[in-house]
């Protein structure tokens, strides 16, 4: 009887072992995959109703959060980042974008956003912040001042698998 509880602990000990084995190597492995990061530079306008080919499929989310009819592709920036890991994109005008991911559940990603324009010498953060979307979804974030000679804006959208 007596051998038949150790053997039992020593059973339970081992497949505890193999569970935690498996719960470490999927961290680790999260932690080494990367993503898919992508970054777009918008230019809104009032003057004209044109839109970008490559904004079409979001067209219709830019038009309900930003008050403007025409939307222009300035920059476009693909890259990857591991996770925690920072994705620098140059965009427009002084205007720069860091996107961070932190997590991946599913078909959501987690990125931490950090919106900064040059000031000078020194850069002026305009946005930080934080959001879950879903794989491959793009969210808009902006409405920044492109320069004092219209009034055009920049709206960055931000992706993530």
């Amino acid at each position: 009887m007596r051998n038949l509880r150790v053997m039992n602990a020593a059973l339970l000990c081992a497949a505890l072992m193999c569970a935690w084995s498996g719960v470490a190597a999927a961290w680790a492995d999260d932690k080494n995959k990367s993503y898919e990061v992508s970054v777009y530079a918008i230019r809104a306008t009032k003057s004209n109703s044109t839109i970008s080919p490559e904004l079409k499929p979001i067209a219709k989310s830019l038009k309900q959060r930003f008050n403007y009819a025409g939307f222009k592709l300035e920059t476009k920036k693909n890259g990857k980042a591991a996770k925690g890991k920072t994705f620098n994109a140059i965009l427009t005008s002084g205007y720069k974008a860091k996107v961070t991911p932190l997590e991946r559940k599913g078909d959501r990603v987690k990125l931490r956003i950090e919106i900064t324009k040059k000031a000078g010498k020194k850069e002026k953060k305009l946005t930080s912040t934080t959001v879950t979307i879903n794989s491959g979804q793009f969210l808009p974030v902006g409405g920044w001042k492109i320069d004092t000679k219209s009034s055009d804006v920049l709206i960055v959208a931000v992706s993530g698998k």
